[in-house]
């Protein structure tokens, strides 16, 4: 009867030891420990590509001055509460836009903040106005998701997004995808390149697909197949039933040893 208690008790131990390795498959950062500093980097500024959409505004105080820059996105001041439209440009596949006025340029591979001082400087340079305001912003800033079950597109405006506000936004279920191999789909001057980034880590953090640009995709690979499916689920969802069971009947298991040696 002892030996029958052996094997349940052992029994018993495999089980929860199974469920606490089953929870860790889906942890995230796992070795991220509270109270330890870790150095942080900052998002790094976004650089404009070929095929990307750019909205360009021109404001002044002085609006007839301005007008010729909107082409037709209509007038604006700087006082002004209600913004008015600005007009999309899209870079062709040599990097160039055609600006009113100014003419053709090159914006490709430049961030924000440099188109916007470079089409500042040649309204100033040109004498059309003084001071001019310039507002450039991103019109197609996409982060393509895929999974198992289907996808979707994440539109961040200007950035930054980071892959762990991805995963908040995605649904993707941390019991049903690979987290330790998560793929970030990247083309950039031409070329595409896969990363794979381990969720369970704090390195994910220094991973150059930490920080998203755009139009990546960000392919999170299923557990298993799909067949596995319904049965892994049904095991997560009982999983906590039976860890109780287990604590409850090792309780008792125990006490029954123990009224025996006593005996």
């Amino acid at each position: 009867m002892k030996n029958v208690f052996r094997w349940i008790i052992l029994s018993t131990i495999i089980i929860l030891s199974v469920s606490c390795a089953s929870s860790k498959n889906w942890t995230y950062l796992r070795d991220l420990e509270y109270g330890d500093v870790y150095e942080a980097s900052n998002a790094p500024e976004l650089k404009l590509q070929s095929g990307d959409e750019v909205m360009i505004q021109v404001r002044s105080t002085s609006p007839e001055l301005a007008a010729p820059f909107n082409a037709g996105a209509g007038l604006s001041t700087i006082e002004n509460s209600a913004p008015t439209s600005a007009e999309k440009y899209l870079i062709d596949p040599k990097g160039f836009i055609d600006f009113p006025v100014i003419g053709t340029i090159k914006i490709e591979g430049k961030t924000l903040k440099e188109v916007k001082d470079m089409i500042a400087s040649r309204i100033i340079e040109m004498g059309y106005i003084k001071e001019p305001i310039v507002d450039v912003s991103m019109g197609n800033f996409n982060i393509t998701v895929l999974k198992e079950t289907g996808g979707n597109i994440i539109q961040a405006g200007n950035g930054p997004i980071n892959l762990l506000q991805v995963v908040a936004q995605s649904s993707t279920g941390g019991q049903l995808v690979k987290i330790k191999d998560v793929m970030v789909i990247r083309t950039e001057d031409g070329v595409r390149k896969a990363y794979s980034v381990n969720l369970q880590r704090k390195d994910l953090f220094d991973s150059p697909a930490f920080y998203l640009q755009q139009n990546d995709i960000v392919y999170f690979k299923p557990k298993g197949s799909r067949e596995s499916q319904p049965f892994r689920t049904f095991i997560n969802s009982i999983s906590p039933f039976i860890t109780l069971g287990s604590v409850i009947s090792s309780f008792f298991i125990w006490m029954k040893l123990i009224d025996d040696g006593n005996e």
